[in-house]
C-alpha cells in the first residue's frame, strides 16, 4: 500500500508539502480534504509518482515509487487527474481501451482478456450501452464515467482520483459518489480521492486526510470531520450536525465562523 514518509515538495520557491507522513488503508475509501491551495492535488501526485519529493520518500508496497517501472506502476495503481481533454472522435470503447496500455506490448492489438476487461469496466460504470458512441456529445456525468471506466480497465486495485466531481451538477455528483462507493464495497478497490464537499466525504468515505497549508492537520476515521475545532481551524466554519431517521451518518450544516464579540455580517 502507499505510504509517504517526511515528504517535502518545493515549487517556485515555496514549500507546497511540508514533512508529510501518511499512509492509505487497504480496502477503504479515503477522502483528502482541505482549503483551496492547501496541497491536496500535490499530495495525490506524489502518491502516484507524478511529483517527486525534494525530501522524504513515497513508497508503494515498501518500494520507492521512483524505482517502479512505468508499466508495473500502472498495473498497481490507477490515477484520474482533475481535468482531461475530451478525445473527440473516439468511441467510448476506444477511450476505455486506452486503460489497457500497461498490459500490452507497443502497437499490439487487444487480446480477449483485454476486451473482457474493457467490457467489465463499461458494465461497472453503466456505460456498456454507449460503447459504440463517440464521446463528443456525452454529458459531463457520462464523460466522468468514461474516465472512471478507463481507470478501472487498468485492472489496478488502487484508484487515486483528483476531484472526480469537478464540473458536475449535484445529481451527477451523487451518482458518481455512489458508483465509487460500490466499486469499493463490491470490488474491494482501495480508493483515495480529493474532494471539496465535506458532506459527501462524510456520507461516502471511511477515512480522511486533512491538509492545511501543505501539512497534515489530521488523519484517521471519517468522523474526524465532526470535530468542531478541526472545522473551525482548517475551514473557518462553525457547524452543527443533523441526523435523519434511518441514516447512520450525520449531515453537516455550516456557516462562517464568527469569533465571540465579532460583528455579524
Amino acid at each position: 500500500m502507499i505510504s509517504l514518509d517526511q515528504v517535502c515538495v518545493n515549487r517556485g520557491g515555496k514549500r507546497i508539502l511540508d514533512t508529510v507522513s501518511v499512509s492509505l488503508k487497504p480496502d477503504r475509501i479515503t477522502a483528502i480534504v482541505g482549503p483551496n491551495g492547501s496541497g491536496k492535488s500535490s499530495l495525490l501526485k506524489v502518491m502516484v509518482g507524478a511529483l517527486q519529493p525534494d525530501r522524504g520518500q513515497a513508497c508503494l508496497d515498501e518500494k520507492n515509487l521512483q524505482r517502479w517501472r512505468r508499466k508495473d506502476l500502472a498495473r498497481a495503481l490507477a490515477y484520474l487527474p482533475q481535468t482531461s481533454e475530451r478525445p473527440n472522435g473516439m468511441s467510448v470503447e476506444e477511450v476505455v481501451a486506452c486503460g489497457r496500455f500497461a498490459h500490452l506490448p507497443p502497437w499490439a492489438n487487444l487480446t480477449e482478456e483485454d476486451s473482457a476487461a474493457v467490457s467489465h469496466a463499461l458494465q461497472q460504470t453503466e456505460m456498456l450501452d454507449k460503447a459504440e458512441q463517440t464521446v463528443d456529445h456525452l454529458s459531463g456525468g457520462e464523460m466522468q464515467r468514461v474516465w472512471l471506466a478507463t481507470v478501472l480497465a487498468q485492472g489496478s486495485d488502487l484508484l487515486l482520483l483528483d476531484e472526480p466531481n469537478s464540473f458536475l451538477d449535484l445529481s451527477h455528483q451523487l451518482e458518481l459518489m455512489a458508483l465509487i462507493h460500490r466499486l469499493n464495497r463490491e470490488l474491494s478497490k482501495t480508493i483515495a480521492l480529493v474532494i471539496h464537499d465535506l458532506n459527501q466525504a462524510i456520507q461516502w468515505c471511511d477515512e480522511v486526510i486533512v491538509i492545511k497549508q501543505g501539512k497534515v492537520y489530521a488523519t484517521g476515521p471519517i468522523n474526524l470531520l465532526q470535530d468542531p475545532t478541526l472545522l473551525r481551524e482548517v475551514f473557518n466554519l462553525s457547524c452543527q450536525f443533523l441526523r435523519s431517521p434511518g441514516q447512520s451518518r450525520p449531515i453537516l450544516q455550516a456557516s462562517l465562523y464568527q469569533p465571540a464579540g465579532a460583528p455579524s455580517s
